[in-house]
């Protein structure tokens, strides 16, 4: 019973009643039938929970490793992942909290600024408020005495660079930070979710940093149950941010001339 029920559910909701009507249309359809059956087969199969994490694989997989310090680091670099509208609380978005707070793992372990660098594009300024709002509620409910500056220091802090809107400008304006510090060859803890990891360090890389990757929020999960291979929106989403990724990789390469 369960199985049935879970399998309706599936194509009675988006993206399975998508599939189900692209289906539809290809055995109905005068014209392009096999177009649209191919489409709908397509569709079908991005959707599933099991392709998703085949697509997400290679992205996080070579980052799914555990801390470990390295000498001569200048500080750790956070690239926000979006923020959420006048929230109760904690203003950062899901992927922004799992970064900042990782980002924050290490910067007090090994006694280093954090950069939190990005803003929210389409409503600006407010990233810069959600981080500024977050650090005050984990220093008021977890007093964790988090100082936020405006400069570089030798020390645990943490900087809001508020003007980049895309991971190129994220390790451009970050530059600027080093180069004012006097840092020429900044080496540095990079953090962000593990699916945007391989594209982000290509570009800090490429901007003259050393980068250390240290990936959170890892989406890719081992499934082996029958739900893997019918469509939902988790595996929909799976397979768009990681078909998202790999255009953004070969943007860099091609566009930016960019190099591995």
């Amino acid at each position: 019973m369960f199985f049935i029920s879970k399998i309706f559910t599936s194509f009675l909701l988006p993206p399975g009643i998508f599939v189900i009507s692209l289906f539809i249309a290809s055995f109905l359809a005068k014209r392009f039938k096999k177009t649209l059956f191919f489409i709908a087969l397509i569709f079908l199969l991005i959707s599933t929970k099991h392709i998703g994490n085949y697509l997400l694989m290679p992205l996080e997989e070579p980052y799914n490793k555990a801390f470990q310090a390295k000498k001569g680091v200048d500080a750790v670099v956070v690239l926000a992942g979006g923020s959420i509208y006048k929230p109760p609380n904690i203003p950062l978005g899901g992927s922004s909290f799992k970064r900042l707070m990782y980002g924050l793992m290490i910067a007090k372990k090994e006694n280093l600024p954090l950069i939190y660098t990005g803003l929210n594009a389409f409503k600006r300024g407010e990233e810069d408020f959600a981080i500024k709002e977050t650090i005050k509620e984990l220093n008021k409910y977890l007093n964790l005495n988090i100082e936020m500056s405006k400069t570089l220091q030798r020390k645990f802090c943490v900087i809001s660079e508020k003007r980049s809107v895309d991971t190129y400008h994220n390790a451009l304006f970050t530059k600027e930070i080093f180069n004012k510090a006097g840092i020429k060859k900044p080496k540095i803890y990079l953090v962000t979710s593990a699916y945007h990891m391989r594209r982000a360090s290509i570009i800090f890389k490429n901007m003259g940093f050393e980068a250390i990757p240290e990936a959170t929020d890892f989406l890719a999960s081992k499934v082996s149950h029958y739900t893997a291979f019918i469509p939902s929106m988790g595996g929909f989403q799976s397979s768009f941010t990681a078909i998202h990724e790999y255009f953004g990789i070969l943007k860099a390469l091609i566009l930016r001339g960019m190099k591995f």
